[in-house]
């Protein structure tokens, strides 16, 4: 059966300008990859230039009631960039909010111990933080609407402390060991509070809710074009929590079955999971199939809801497609059980970027 080794953090991920790739448990003080020797090419860039090429990613995507989405931040140094997505699956209700800010030093922190990523425009603030001291982690927005979006503001908790919470973090080739991908991932014990309130008066309103949260922070020695699918999927199965990430992108490593970032929480125990084929042969409204070929991985994910969100600027690019549906299928962890499942609310991603 497949099985990757999760190892103890290092004390950094790059080492005498070398990358050092594995799977780690826990959260490292820093999720930093900058000062790689060489990485673009063999001609012989200052540090401080290649460093630019590092594209920084903060997610939180959750499930708490009829609600499931995320709130994300993208750094590409040149622009940054906040997507708060809302769906209901079951009424297919679906608001996103966004935000586009221009170059500043930067959007998203290395540090994993206590920092924040956030904006502040008056329209959209949304923020994101986290105290690994202190035990706490929360997200919060307040996001104004229209005539066809509602005021959206609320907050969504969770303990930020090693006995609440599983985590892993993996350093993989970007696709080859001269670049590297560092992520790290959190699933999170939620409570919700928040208000959709429409220009008629109407209002949804989410009050203490429990609900899931996945956490997480991914850096990377991004090529000039990249594109990728990926899916989520966060509940409960008999009082368990259950959680995963899978995913197929175009600068993942160039030996797969060695590094990867597909992983499966299952009931307070990690599994590492092993590449996996992501297919929508019907078109991104359908059916999408995700398997792999060590019988481990055999899902099948139907949207019921998407958002899509397109943005160009000079030869800069981005596509990203947000939806929400269900999953059917199963998993296997580590000791060989199989978790079957119906109806698993998720969160699946298609992505392009130029940059």
């Amino acid at each position: 059966m497949y099985t990757r080794e999760i190892q103890d953090l290092p004390e950094k991920f790059v080492c005498a300008r070398k990358p050092v790739f594995g799977t780690f448990k826990g959260h490292p003080k820093r999720l930093d990859i900058r000062g790689v020797f060489r990485p673009i090419g063999v001609i012989p860039l200052p540090v401080f230039i290649t460093n630019l090429r590092i594209k920084s990613r903060l997610t939180f995507s959750f499930s708490s009631g009829d609600f499931m989405g995320h709130m994300s931040f993208v750094d590409a140094k040149i622009l940054g960039y906040m997507e708060a997505v809302f769906i209901n699956p079951k009424t297919k209700q679906k608001f996103a909010y966004h935000c586009v800010t221009g170059p500043r030093k930067r959007l998203i922190p290395h540090s994993l111990e206590k920092a924040s990523a956030s904006t502040w425009k008056k329209s959209r603030h949304a923020r994101i933080s986290w105290d690994a001291s202190a035990g706490k982690f929360a997200a919060s927005f307040d996001l104004k609407g229209n005539g066809i979006k509602p005021h959206a503001a609320g907050t969504i908790t969770a303990d930020f402390v090693p006995e609440k919470i599983q985590e892993l973090t993996s350093v993989r080739p970007n696709p080859t060991s001269r670049r590297c991908s560092a992520t790290y991932n959190a699933v999170l014990e939620t409570k919700s509070d928040f208000t959709f309130e429409f220009k008629d008066g109407q209002k949804s309103q989410v009050s203490q809710e429990p609900g899931i949260g996945f956490f997480d922070m991914s850096r990377t020695y991004m090529r000039f074009r990249s594109h990728g699918k990926s899916v989520i999927g966060m509940s409960r199965i008999k009082d368990k929590i259950i959680a995963f990430r899978l995913c197929e992108e175009s600068h993942d490593a160039y030996n797969p079955d060695q590094y990867n970032f597909n992983v499966l929480f299952h009931d307070g125990r990690i599994t590492p999971l092993p590449p996996v084929a992501i297919t929508h042969s019907r078109g991104y409204e359908n059916d999408w199939v995700i398997q792999d070929t060590e019988n481990m991985v055999d899902l099948t994910f139907t949207p019921s809801a998407s958002i899509l969100k397109r943005i160009s600027a000079v030869i800069a690019r981005t596509e990203y497609r947000t939806l929400a549906g269900t999953f059917e299928g199963t998993l296997m962890d580590a000791d060989g059980q199989k978790i079957s499942f119906k109806s698993l609310p998720g969160i699946a991603e298609n992505y392009l970027i130029r940059l």
